[in-house]
Order: C-alpha cells, then sequence, then structure tokens
C-alpha cells in the first residue's frame, strides 16, 4: 500500500469533490483545473485509481480518455450550520482564549478596562500571563508615583494592541476555512 502525499491527498479529495458534485466527464484537464494541480499530476492521480481498480478508463472513438466511477451519483453539497462557529475559533494554539464566544474584541473596552485596573484589559483579550504582569509593573510603578502613571498609559496602549491582534487573527481564522 502506498502512502498519499499531501498534494495527491489534496487532489484525490477534489476528484470526489468533482464527481459527487457535479456531471462533468472526468478528464485529467477537468481534474487539473479543478484541484488545481497540473495536468501530469492529474494523470498520475487518475491512472494510478484505476490500476487500483478504485475507477475505469474510457476512450472515446475520436481519443479521448474519460474516467468513470462506478455506480456514480450526484449528492448535494455539504451544510455546514451557520449558527454555530468554526471550532478552529474557539482556540487555536498560539492565539489567547476566546472569551467572548468568538465575539470580536473591543479595543476601547479593552482600553477602558485597563485604565480601571492595569491588566484589565489584556484579561479581557484573553492574555492572563501578560494581565498579572502589567497589574504587578503598574502596581509597583505606582510606588515611584511619575513611573506608574507612565507605564498605565503603556498598558492601556498594550490593551488596545491585543485587542486589534486578536481581531485580526480570528479575522485571518475565518478566512482560512478554520
Amino acid at each position: 500500500m502506498t502512502r498519499l502525499t499531501d498534494d495527491r491527498r489534496v487532489i484525490e479529495h477534489r476528484l470526489l469533490e468533482l464527481v459527487y458534485t457535479t456531471d462533468a466527464p472526468i478528464t485529467a484537464p477537468a481534474l487539473a483545473y479543478f484541484a488545481p494541480c497540473s495536468f501530469e499530476d492529474a494523470e498520475r492521480v487518475l491512472d494510478d485509481l484505476v490500476a487500483r481498480d478504485r475507477l475505469h478508463m474510457e476512450i472515446s472513438d475520436e481519443g479521448t480518455i474519460t474516467y468513470v466511477f462506478p455506480d456514480r451519483h450526484r449528492l448535494a453539497p455539504r451544510s455546514e450550520p451557520a449558527a454555530t462557529p468554526p471550532r478552529s475559533l474557539e482556540r487555536h494554539p498560539g492565539m489567547p482564549i476566546a472569551i467572548r464566544g468568538g465575539r470580536p474584541a473591543s479595543p476601547v473596552a479593552a482600553a477602558l478596562l485597563s485604565l480601571l485596573v492595569p491588566g484589565a484589559g489584556q484579561l479581557y483579550t484573553g492574555n492572563v500571563v501578560s494581565a498579572l504582569l502589567w497589574f504587578l509593573l503598574v502596581t509597583a510603578g505606582y510606588l515611584l508615583i511619575l513611573p506608574g502613571i507612565f507605564l498605565h498609559l503603556c498598558c492601556i496602549i498594550a490593551a488596545t494592541s491585543s485587542a486589534h491582534r486578536l481581531n485580526e487573527a480570528m479575522a485571518r481564522l475565518r478566512n482560512d476555512g478554520g
């Protein structure tokens, strides 16, 4: 049994999608267009599936090679429920815990929270360690008065930035299919 490469898996997945969601004849150029991949890769995948007796090859009088899947029938496209957010938005490695249930973080709310309590804006965006560090740093800075005010302003700016970064990461995950 041969192991499939990632490219080959993608091509086979797109082939199955082409087979079961369209009535188009299966040819190497059609698969190359739909996958997208080179003609050679499409032919290689199709010929391998013929050799493994997964599909059949037919050659027309004009010399056109088409591939036939036994018992081919059209399936309805998969429908994803719109109400539930993709699981990738719930927790993604390297992304803070989305405590607002997938809703975007408000930079204004993060700034106001950090204004009231240093680090609260970072906590709002899910950065627990950062929140604790900012709280301790700003509290220590207030012992010297002037550095505390400066650090508190930096904390507010960092909370706003954290909310923006969280929103950008969530948008990228939504666009990448998550």
